[in-house]
């Protein structure tokens, strides 16, 4: 494992041939914290480096979107898709965040107007 891997939380997957990385989220807490985390680890960088990540998505409507709800409905199905600091970041309902690296690393999201 290199440096950037120690970084990652011990729960994390990490496929370098693929370069993804998979953590999974605490769906009564939503999946916005464990996607700044694992972006921060697998750029390299802290959190306070990072932009906030509500310039790219609104965090509090992400988590409720993923949040069990009493009505039954399924959260299997649902997959919600975006870009962050360069990482396309694939939301599942199953409770699971999956990254992948940027191939042109240099590439960041541009802030919402």
């Amino acid at each position: 494992m290199d440096s950037a891997d120690d970084s990652l939380p011990p729960s994390a997957t990490v496929d370098r041939t693929k370069r993804t990385h998979t953590e999974s989220f605490d769906p009564t807490e939503g999946p916005v914290e464990t996607i700044v985390d694992l972006v921060a680890a697998a750029s390299g960088r802290s959190l306070i480096e990072m932009p906030p990540i509500y310039e790219v998505i609104d965090p509090d409507a992400l988590n409720a979107l993923f949040r069990p709800r009493n009505s039954g409905a399924d959260l299997e199905d649902r997959v919600f898709e975006f870009t962050y600091e360069g990482y396309h970041v694939t939301v599942h309902g199953d409770g699971r965040v999956r990254l992948t690296e940027p191939t042109n690393p240099a590439k960041v999201t541009e802030p919402l107007e």
